[in-house]
């Protein structure tokens, strides 16, 4: 008996601290609310900060900025100094990103087969069909100071996106132990096995210079020449890529992003792609 008195005694302790403790919790909260909406503005950072705490959700990148977007997205540029880009997505929110946070800075440049010079380097990966054919509905160019962005390549592309190996012209690397497993989506054990056989697609990835405009053709590494086609009636697409630089980005351009966090300054980015709507030799630099 007595001790289940005890049991009783203890138990009305602990709830009377309980209760107690989460009175003062409470009047604790309501204390400290009005001094933030005193010093925040409504809907600022801190406020959203202490309503997400208050809620149970959980805080995703710095107070008051908007997520990251976890896989890369589309957004319009609002402004742009030498140092800063604002970028503006399709719901309104803003990201402002530092240039010194941007690992790789691209624009890309609306082009056509004609514009393309000899001394430039010619990216395409496509559809192979064979006989050094490449079929794709795109193709990049680098010209002057940044064909260093590229290297010339001839390279067959398995399935899962790796290189076969025993396809290299420029022998510029060997087989691994790992090439070794990846091989067999392609070859047997003793016949290799044409791509295109038994559910496998072979791709082919070509960096040359343009030897004829139409239909393509580039020089590629083992004095190949590989051919351009269309992958359908619609024709093939053409860009000129370039280095990264604030002088040419102007509001109303596009840009894709691919964010690595959100901080309080700002994203940081690994890559940042601006798209221009004139071609880059009709560009006025001066003009705002």
């Amino acid at each position: 008996m007595g001790a289940t008195r005890r049991l009783h005694d203890g138990r009305l302790r602990i709830a009377t601290a309980l209760g107690l403790g989460l009175a003062a919790a409470a009047a604790w909260l309501a204390l400290l609310q009005p001094r933030a909406v005193a010093q925040d503005p409504a809907g600022g950072p801190l406020q959203r900060a202490l309503a997400d705490a208050l809620a149970g959700r959980p805080r995703q990148g710095a107070p008051g900025l908007p997520p990251a977007p976890p896989e890369g997205a589309w957004g319009e540029i609002v402004n742009a100094t030498e140092r800063w880009i604002v970028i503006q997505n399709h719901i309104g929110q803003q990201f402002p990103i530092a240039l010194e946070d941007v690992q790789e800075f691209l624009i890309r440049w609306p082009g056509s087969p004609d514009s393309i010079s000899p001394q430039a380097l010619v990216e395409a990966i496509g559809f192979n069909p064979g006989s050094n054919v490449v079929r794709t509905n795109h193709v990049d160019y680098f010209e002057g100071a940044d064909r260093d962005l590229v290297a010339p390549t001839y390279n067959e592309v398995l399935p899962n996106n790796m290189v076969v190996t025993t396809l290299d012209p420029g022998f510029n690397r060997y087989m691994n132990a790992w090439d070794y497993a990846g091989q067999q989506l392609l070859y047997g054990w003793a016949y290799p096995v044409p791509a295109g056989v038994g559910g496998n697609p072979g791709r082919l990835h070509v960096v040359g210079q343009l030897v004829f405009p139409q239909p393509m053709r580039l020089v590629v590494p083992g004095n190949v020449v590989a051919t351009i086609l269309p992958e359908d009636p619609s024709g093939i697409t053409v860009t000129q890529i370039t280095r990264g630089d604030s002088k040419l980005i102007r509001p109303g351009d596009y840009a894709f992003m691919m964010p690595i966090e959100a901080r309080l300054r700002g994203l940081r980015v690994s890559q940042l792609v601006v798209y221009k709507r004139v071609p880059f030799r009709q560009f006025n630099p001066n003009a705002k």
